[in-house]
């Protein structure tokens, strides 16, 4: 063992030698052949003592491997290919470490075949921005060398895969060291399986009799969804009707992913009356206009109707319940005030023989204040959980958690919670928790630390910081994406372009979809006009379709053609609230200030910490975000704490879309440039409509309800809507309709992100 030991820090040691003495060639030299280059390391080998062979295989793979993670250039010369020297870039890596590339070979000490240093220039580079996203074929390569220990020198890595391990500090042919092993396996988890296999207390669950009631304690990563899914599954193949099974979520994204996972698995049992799957706010909408109109009045007012004709035993109702043969409720833990109240009422007006599945989570209930829930009525599965005639079951394993330290934190932030000490004592020893786990407990939002990808995920304890940290990005011209507030979602643009300005009754046909297209600026991107075409004629079920058809399919929020963000790369900022089920390999939580005043929910507060932290599933960073607090107007708007505060906007809330084409149009080109917007008055007269204008005055939308009622209130107190606080952020499909009900037109709207300011922000909040 000690001549292999001594063989391998020989090998090491010769690798990182024929590094520096290429580097030093070429820093002197500026460029040299490639094969000469190998023909000088070669020679220096079999000087160490190595076989000629043996030699020149290794002057290859480490002139191969240099190139490849970019500390020297490769190019071609009169048909030769030639390596060069390049400009220095300093890789932040590990903590407060930087990988070396390029530059002056005297710097930095040894790091395998590279070079790094404790000296963090301003301009260094993310390691995650050098190396790229890695496809799962590259993971899955990295992995096999992971698993075999050692990188063997007839291993052909991808170029991706070859400068994550460069970078990380092993060599070609040697073994790879545990701490470059513990690092990478915590930085690029293994692909998961694709693999059914409940573990033992999901099967619990899931195996349980059509009429049996539980309710179910599952913490973050414990694979709620698959026992859900898995459940339902389970009822329909001991012959159970999917057509009599209903799945209630908290979230329509939640709704569809399940439904997506069950339809995949049943396949034709699910094309026929398949399993309900939805959101509370649609399984009471569907209850109530099945027994006729909908109440004015919104998702709140539908669900007290819903409630009540339960309660009251309205037999029309009662009828309908009675088609229920087994009831899933999701994320119990966040069912509040009406809607728990109706759930309830839904569950005891089934009769006993029929099942029902709870699943949640008191640790992760972070809804109550945000929701409104201020006399303290508790959740459905706070109310259930001790009930009688209910099983008591909890998912115990950890399938999301890839970080052996991250597991632990959460296990302990878990007991923390369910500890039932002083809650502000209990925020506070959070707070301090998260500060030791972090992989980096203080990350600018701006700096190059944090993992800049598509599949990462920056939280923030609110709606208004999160808005203000996207302008400070867009402004630092840093690409991400915009979590939409609530269950806010923008329809493909292209959409209402094509259709803004028909007639309900018309009949879309590709010469007006070539004309429209043709009109629009920017043009959509390789899109040709037969695609467009047939996407709305899938929209509205045949060739000869109508636009009011179209409209109807729209209006229920197309899976394939909506989204809950805008922009289209880089990490997706969002509220912790709206991130309730996502999960991702690399978390930047914004930490607020700590809370002060009388009124702080510091359970609440606790709990939100953790589910913010619960979404990471390798590394956990830490920011700080600056305080920004919103509170409802008595209107419904919402308005900005502080004396520089003002009405928080963002989406499509509040606006009504202009009749015609042009506005479409213009709608369409500000979704682009992303323009500063203003309000103004659509006539000089007192009490005319607000319109929603551009920086250069073209009018993109009407203004209506308590949007409306905010800029009257602004206008009247602080003498006028300031210009330049709000921007476009980009552009959704919508439906407008008539008083009566039926769709008046499909058309664009701008999405909005800023707050609406007064000329003189200061008293806005107090007045109020």
């Amino acid at each position: 063992m000690q001549n292999t030991d001594a063989d391998t820090l020989y090998t090491l040691a010769l690798g990182q030698k024929l590094a520096a003495q290429l580097r030093r060639d070429l820093f002197d030299l500026g460029a040299v052949a490639a094969s000469r280059a190998i023909t000088g390391l070669s020679a220096a080998a079999v000087a160490d003592g190595m076989a000629e062979t043996e030699a020149k295989r290794q002057a290859e793979v480490v002139v191969s491997a240099l190139v490849k993670c970019g500390d020297l250039g490769s190019g071609r010369s009169y048909g030769d290919r030639v390596l060069v020297k390049r400009r220095a870039v300093s890789v932040l890596c590990k903590g407060d470490r930087c990988i070396l590339l390029g530059g002056d070979p005297s710097q930095g000490e040894p790091h395998g075949l590279l070079r790094e240093t404790d000296l963090v220039p301003t301009d260094a580079v993310s390691f995650f921005d050098l190396v790229g996203q890695l496809s799962d074929a590259d993971v899955a390569g990295l992995w096999q060398i992971l698993d075999t220990c050692v990188w063997s020198l007839d291993a052909g890595p991808s170029d991706a895969v070859t400068r994550v391990l460069c970078l990380a500090g092993v060599v070609p042919g040697q073994p790879v060291p545990e701490n470059a092993s513990t690092w990478l396996r915590e930085h690029f988890p293994r692909p998961r399986a694709e693999e059914n296999a409940a573990d033992l207390s999901q099967s619990a669950v899931i195996e349980r009799p059509a009429s049996a009631r539980q309710i179910v304690t599952a913490g973050p990563g414990s694979g709620k969804t698959h026992t859900a899914t898995e459940r339902v599954i389970h009822l329909v193949q001991q012959g159970l009707s999917p057509a009599r099974i209903r799945i209630i979520t908290f979230t329509r994204v939640a709704a569809e992913e399940v439904g997506r996972r069950i339809s995949d698995t049943l396949g034709e049992h699910t094309y026929s009356g398949g399993v309900m799957c939805g959101t509370i706010d649609s399984l009471a909408w569907n209850l109530v206009t099945t027994l006729g109109d909908a109440p004015p009045g919104g998702h709140e007012r539908i669900i007290r109707t819903a409630r009540k004709s339960i309660a009251e035993g309205e037999q029309a109702m009662l009828d309908q319940l009675s088609h229920i043969a087994h009831l899933v409720i999701d994320e119990a833990q966040d069912i509040v005030g009406e809607r728990r109240m109706f759930c309830h009422a839904m569950i005891d007006a089934l009769p006993a023989s029929v099942g029902v599945t709870i699943l949640g989570d008191s640790a992760q209930a972070i809804y109550g204040s945000w929701a409104g829930d201020k006399e303290g009525g508790g959740s459905l599965h706070a109310d259930l959980r001790d009930g009688r005639g209910w099983e008591g079951r909890q998912l115990t394993a950890n399938h999301r958690t890839r970080s052996a330290a991250l597991r632990q934190f959460f296990g302990y932030a878990r007991a923390l919670l369910e500890a039932g000490g002083d809650p502000r004592s209990t925020y506070l020893e959070l707070r301090d928790m998260l500060e030791d786990v972090a992989t980096d407990p203080n990350v600018s939002l701006t700096g190059p630390v944090f993992p800049w990808r598509d599949d990462s995920l920056i939280l923030f304890r609110g709606r208004a910081a999160t808005e203000a940290a996207s302008v400070r990005l867009t402004r630092a011209a840093r690409t991400h994406r915009l979590k939409l507030s609530g269950q806010t979602t923008v329809c493909n643009p292209l959409l209402g372009a094509i259709c803004a300005g028909l007639a309900p009754g018309s009949t879309v046909r590709l010469e007006h979809v070539r004309r429209r297209l043709a009109s629009l600026h920017p043009a959509p991107f390789e899109l040709s006009e037969e695609d467009v075409l047939s996407d709305l004629q899938a929209l509205g079920n045949g060739p000869a379709t109508r636009l009011q058809d179209i409209g109807e399919t729209i209006d229920r929020k197309p899976v394939e053609h909506t989204c809950d963000h805008v922009g289209t790369a880089g990490p997706l900022l969002g509220s912790i609230h709206g991130a309730k089920g996502r999960e991702a390999s690399n978390v930047l939580l914004m930490l607020p200030p700590v809370p002060s005043g009388d009124d702080v929910d510091w359970q609440e507060e606790a709990r939100v910490l953790f589910v913010g932290a619960t979404r990471a599933s390798t590394n956990l960073y830490l920011g700080r975000a600056q305080s920004a607090i919103v509170r409802p107007g008595r209107n419904g708007s919402r308005w900005l704490r502080g004396s520089s505060g003002g009405l928080l906007l963002s989406g499509t809330e509040g606006l009504r879309p202009l009749s015609g084409v042009a506005p479409a149009l213009s709608v369409w080109e500000a979704a682009f440039r992303q323009p500063s917007c203003s309000f103004r008055r659509a006539a000089l007269t007192e009490g005319a409509p607000w319109h929603l204008v551009s920086e250069g005055g073209e009018p993109l939308a009407e203004v209506q309800g308590t949007l409306a009622d905010g800029l009257d209130h602004i206008e009247a107190t602080r003498g006028g809507i300031a210009s330049g606080t709000i921007r476009v952020v980009g552009a959704s499909t919508v439906v407008d309709r008539r008083s009566d009900g039926r769709i008046n037109a499909v058309a664009l709207l701008p999405v909005l992100q800023g707050v609406a300011r007064s000329i003189g922000n200061e008293g806005i909040e107090n007045d109020r």
